[in-house]
């Protein structure tokens, strides 16, 4: 099966996933910036409320079979310009041992009161990821069983991998 033969049975199941293009090359641009580099794997992009009803038919749809979440993190795309919006994408990658395929779900989310389902009851592997993205990007995974921070101490100010975080000089700055 290939990326479009995934794509399709994604699409049919959930109208709103769109698949994310392979970047392009320049024209013009210099040698050394080469060919922009990409995993041949499927990338989409699945809006938040549609999020669960996908993670069920990627993880139970027969042909598909994604049994293993194998990352989960975030992006921060703070905006550079006036037009754009603030946004960061949750980022999922997901194999099958069944039949060797890798996917890539980006789900995109708003910076302010960021929040997208919690996956954790789907894939147990879901559990401590969404955790450390919740303590470094502070986006709140809805339903999940013990959403409290995994790396920085309670009360910590801020989310540090944020494009944002300005951090606050103390007594282990030597």
């Amino acid at each position: 099966m290939n990326n479009s033969d995934i794509f399709s049975i994604l699409k049919s199941q959930v109208a709103d996933v769109m698949e994310i293009p392979a970047p392009v090359a320049h024209p013009g641009a210099p040698a050394h910036e080469g060919k922009p580099y990409r995993d041949p794997y499927l990338y989409i992009n699945c809006p938040p409320q549609k999020w669960l009803q996908l993670a069920a038919v990627i993880k139970e749809n027969n042909r598909l079979s994604f049994d293993l979440l194998t990352m989960l993190t975030a992006v921060d795309y703070l905006k550079t310009t006036t037009t754009e919006l603030s946004r960061m994408d949750v980022v999922y990658h997901f194999y099958s041992y069944a039949f060797k395929h890798k996917l890539v779900v980006k789900v995109p989310v708003r910076r302010e009161n960021a929040s997208v389902p919690s996956v954790v009851s789907i894939w147990t592997t879901a559990d401590w990821q969404e955790r450390e993205v919740f303590d470094m990007y502070g986006i709140q995974f809805q339903g999940h069983p013990n959403l409290k921070r995994i790396f920085m101490w309670d009360g910590f100010p801020g989310w540090p991998l944020r494009k944002d975080y300005v951090h606050i000089p103390d007594r282990y700055d030597d």
